[in-house]
C-alpha cells in the first residue's frame, strides 16, 4: 500500500468514498434484479401487490438493504420481508455475474489521479460482504482502492464506524467523505472530516444535507481538492512566505480542534515543494511537566508552557542561529532511536502552530501569523470526533470551561495587524475564505 501522499498536489492524505450511486451505476443492474426477485417473493409467498416504482427501488441505494426493505414494506411480517430481500439479493448477485454492473462516468479516472498523487484511498458502504468483494475484484476497484469497510466488517454497525476504522488504518484525519446519500454526510461530520456531495447520479436534493461542498460530476473532484492547496497558497503569500527571500518564521493559531497542526503541514510541505525547507514546531511540545506547571487558569500560556524556551527557539532563529535543542516529535524519535538529531537550520521555515499565539508575549517575536477561525461548535464536534476516544469526555469538559472562553478572551483584545485569518481549517478550500 502507498504512504500517505507527501506533495502538495494532493493536499488530503485520504479520499474516501461511498460506492452505489458515487462510484457504481447502480441502476444498470438493482431495479430490474429488485423487480423480479420481488415478483418471485410474492408469488412464493401467495401475495398480490402492486410493485415499486423504479424511483421506490433507488431510494434504497445507498442504505442498510433490510432499512431500506422495511420502509418499502412497512406491513408484511419478518419471515415475508426476509424472502423478498433474500430473492431480490439472489437476483441481484445473478445480474453481477452476467456483468451487469459498472462504474459511473469519470470514476476510473478519477481513481487513477488520486492513486498517482500517493492519495490513500477508502470505501464505505452499506451493503454486504459478497456485494462489497463483487465490486472491488468484479469493477477492478481493488487496483485504486486500498482498504474498503462494509456492514460485515469487524466491529462495524454504521458507515460512521467504517469511515472512523479506515481513518485509523491509513493513520490520518487529513481526509474527505465523497457520498451521494444525507447519511453519507451524518457519518462523515460524525468523524469531523469534510463531506463531497456528489449529486451526478441518483441523489435527491435533500440528501445534499450535511455536506461542505458539492459536484455534479466526477471529474470535478480532483479540481475541487486541489482547492486546498490553492488556499494555502494564497495564505503563504499574504504571508510573504512563499518566495526564497520571505519570511523565515510564521505561527499558525486557532482554537482547539480547528486544525492547526493539519494546516501547519500542508504549508510545509508546499514550501518544500516549492524549494523552502520547513520544519513544524508544536507549541504543545514546550508544554510544562505537570510536576512545573501551575493550575491557575487566567494565564495558561504562562502557567503550562515553557515561554523562555520557546521565546530562545524564536530569537535564536531570528538571528540566523542552528538550533539543536528541539523537543518535537521528529526530535524526540532521533534521542529514542539514538539517530543523529537533525536541529533547525537557519535557513529553514519555522512553523509554530499551537493556540493562544495571539498572546503578546508571542507576537512581538512571531509577527506573521494564520488564525484558523472555527466556533465552538465546530471545534467541540471535531474535539469529540478526535480526542475523546482516547483521552475521554474530560476534554470536551476542559474545552468548554476553559480553552474555548480564554481563547475568544483572546480574540477580543489581540492585536490583528500581520494576521491572515482564514474561515476555517480542514474545510474544502484550506481556509480560503479570508476573513482579515
Amino acid at each position: 500500500m502507498s504512504a500517505p501522499v507527501q506533495n502538495a498536489a494532493a493536499p488530503y492524505d485520504a479520499v474516501l468514498f461511498d460506492l452505489d450511486g458515487t462510484l457504481v451505476a447502480t441502476d444498470r443492474f438493482w431495479v430490474e434484479a429488485a423487480r423480479a426477485g420481488a415478483q418471485r417473493a410474492f408469488a412464493e409467498l401467495g401475495l398480490e401487490r402492486e410493485a415499486p416504482t423504479g424511483a421506490q427501488w433507488m431510494s434504497l441505494v445507498g442504505y442498510p438493504l433490510a432499512d431500506g426493505m422495511r420502509r418499502l414494506f412497512p406491513d408484511l411480517a419478518n419471515d415475508q420481508l426476509e424472502r423478498v430481500l433474500a430473492c431480490c439479493v439472489e437476483e441481484e448477485e445473478a445480474a453481477l455475474r452476467a456483468g451487469g454492473a459498472a462504474l459511473l462516468p469519470g470514476v476510473a479516472e478519477t481513481l487513477d489521479a488520486l492513486r498517482s498523487a500517493g492519495v490513500r484511498l477508502g470505501i464505505a458502504s452499506n451493503c454486504s460482504r459478497g456485494y462489497l468483494d463483487q465490486m472491488m475484484h468484479g469493477l477492478e476497484l481493488a487496483l485504486w482502492v486500498d482498504e474498503a469497510r462494509c456492514l460485515a466488517s469487524p466491529g462495524v454497525r454504521t458507515k460512521a464506524d467504517m469511515i472512523r476504522d479506515l481513518l485509523a488504518t491509513f493513520g490520518t484525519r487529513s481526509a474527505v467523505f465523497v457520498g451521494d446519500r444525507r447519511g453519507d454526510g451524518e457519518a462523515a461530520h460524525e468523524n469531523a472530516i469534510p463531506r463531497i456531495h456528489y449529486a451526478g447520479a441518483f441523489a435527491d436534493p435533500s440528501d445534499e444535507e450535511f455536506s461542505d461542498a458539492r459536484i455534479a460530476q466526477m471529474g470535478e473532484l480532483v479540481p475541487l481538492l486541489a482547492a486546498r492547496g490553492d488556499g494555502i497558497a494564497r495564505a503563504l503569500a499574504r504571508l510573504g512566505a512563499d518566495r526564497p527571500s520571505g519570511a523565515r518564521a510564521f505561527g499558525v493559531s486557532g482554537p482547539v480542534a480547528s486544525g492547526k497542526s493539519l494546516w501547519a503541514r500542508d504549508a510545509a510541505r508546499w514550501l518544500a515543494a516549492h524549494g523552502r525547507r520547513a520544519r513544524v514546531i508544536e507549541l504543545d511540545d514546550y508544554l510544562l511537566a505537570p510536576e512545573k506547571a501551575q493550575t491557575r487558569v487566567a494565564d495558561p500560556l504562562g502557567m503550562s508552557y515553557d515561554l523562555a524556551a520557546v521565546a530562545d527557539l524564536l530569537a535564536r532563529h531570528a538571528r540566523g542561529e542552528r538550533v539543536d535543542e528541539l523537543r518535537d516529535a521528529e526530535a524526540l524519535r532521533q534521542r529514542l532511536e539514538g539517530e543523529r538529531r537533525r536541529g533547525l537550520e537557519p535557513n529553514e521555515v519555522l512553523i509554530l502552530a499551537g493556540p493562544y499565539l495571539l498572546d503578546p508575549r508571542l507576537r512581538a517575536a512571531l509577527p506573521a501569523l494564520v488564525y484558523l477561525a472555527a466556533d465552538d461548535e465546530t471545534c467541540l464536534k471535531r474535539l469529540a470526533a478526535r480526542d475523546v476516544p482516547l483521552r475521554g469526555p474530560e476534554v470536551l469538559i476542559q474545552a468548554r470551561r476553559v480553552h474555548l472562553p480564554l481563547q475568544r478572551q483572546m480574540e477580543e483584545k489581540a492585536d490583528w495587524t500581520g494576521v491572515v485569518k482564514l474561515a476555517g481549517a480542514d474545510v474544502l478550500g484550506g481556509g480560503a475564505g479570508a476573513v482579515a
